[in-house]
Parts: C-alpha cells; structure tokens; sequence
C-alpha cells in the first residue's frame, strides 16, 4: 500500500521493503491479531469435536434463510467468526493482513466498521435476493437450510475499500485485482456466495469512493492516515 523506496527499484529491493511494510503493519494491528485469533481458535476447537456437533455448530451459526428469519443478529454474529473447513484457515491469513493495513489506514473502529457493514450488507442482500428467487421459483427452496459461514465477506469489502489507499498509479490495478479475485469464480460457480462476495465488494468499493470524495473535500495532503514519519519519508506521498 505504500510506494517503494528511493533509489531502490530493483526488484529484490522492492521486495524487501514491501516485506518489511507488512511485517510493521501487522505486528502493530492488535483488533486484526486478535479477531483472526479467535477464528482460528474457533475453527481448531470445532475441528476436535465429532462430526455430528460439528455440523450442529454450521448449522446453528449459519446465515441461511431459516436463521435469519428465527434470529438474525445472533447468526449475523456468529457466522463471521466461524470457517467450514481447514483450507479457509489460508484466508485467514489473508485476511489478517487486509485488516491490518486498514487498521493502520483508519484506526481500529472505522476499519471494523468498514468490515462489518460488508458482512452484514452482502448477507442481507444475498438473503433478499435467495428470497425472491424462491418466491418467483427460479431458486430451489433447499437453500433456505444450506449452511453459510465464513469471514469472505468481510475480507471482499475490506480489499475493497482499501482501493482508495492504494497510490494512484495503482489503484485501477488494485481495483481490476480484486473484481478478478472475488467476482471472477463466482462467474463459474454460479452460487449464492458469489452474490454476497459480489455485493460485499461493491460495498467496500463504495464507501472507499465516498473516503476518497471526502477526503479530497477536506484538502487531503496525500499522506496516507496513521502512517509514521519514518513510513512516509521511505514510502514518498501517494
């Protein structure tokens, strides 16, 4: 998210210098550390439960129509903090470090505010258009009860939203980067989840538009929020 160094602009030094940034940034961010803390532990405490428990937890904590319609802020809640399977711990990973740079872009509130309007947005939105399906009969009635829980969504607005950080140079790359990220699988599978990475995309993307315009209302200087002096002077303005 930051310009490479001065005078250094061969590859090895690029890296290097992006390695570094990444490793201050997520070191510093405690609520990132700490959320992506608690999924993890989550996942590894579900993991060594039996299987029939197991399911009875996705099942109990699922977003699908059924539960939302019976208790929506719980499983708004507790959907965001749970993962269906040992190959999602990677996005969390990821997602650590999305969150991390947003931390450090926006301060804990507003980069957790950022995360969670997407996670609730694009599964309401996602609810609503699964709903109208069914009612015009173009959805079969059976995902009504099909388990929904993960921190995609969150992560999808957040990559998002981090577009209006990214240096001008950049940002159309970023932007093409995480359209081909997050909607491009959901062009082949066709599902409900890719409505909702969709549509938590759209959300991130939007209010990094509406930062962007008021950032620029307000005479932005172009040093990015919460970056040092010693991270500003390495990384140049964007």
């Amino acid at each position: 998210m930051t310009d490479g160094p001065p005078g250094a602009t061969t590859p090895t030094h690029l890296v290097r210098h992006a390695l570094a940034d990444l490793w201050a940034t997520v070191r510093r961010a405690d609520l990132a550390i700490v959320y992506c803390s608690v999924v993890l532990l989550v996942a590894v405490v579900l993991w060594f439960l039996p299987e029939g428990t197991r399911d009875q937890v996705y099942e109990d904590t699922s977003t699908n129509l059924a539960n939302l319609r019976d208790r929506p802020i719980s499983v708004l809640l507790a959907s965001a903090f749970v993962i269906s399977s040992p190959s999602e711990v990677l996005l969390v990973l990821q997602l650590l470090v999305v969150l991390a740079y947003a931390q450090r872009f926006v301060g804990r509130l507003a980069s957790l505010a950022v995360g969670f309007m997407g996670h609730v947005g694009a599964t309401v939105f996602t609810a609503v258009v699964l709903t109208t399906g069914i009612f015009h009969g173009f959805v079969n009635p059976s995902v009504a009860t099909v388990d929904d829980v993960g921190v995609s969504y969150v992560m999808a607005t957040v990559m998002g939203f981090l577009s209006v950080f990214v240096p001008r140079r950049w940002r159309w790359w970023w932007v093409a980067f995480v359209v081909v990220y997050w909607v491009g699988p959901g062009l082949v599978a066709r599902n409900f989840t890719a409505v909702g990475h969709t549509t938590a995309l759209v959300i991130g993307l939007t209010v990094a538009f509406v930062a962007g315009r008021t950032r620029q209302a307000g005479g932005w200087s172009g040093d990015v929020p919460g970056r040092s002096r010693k991270a500003r002077r390495v990384g140049g303005p964007d």
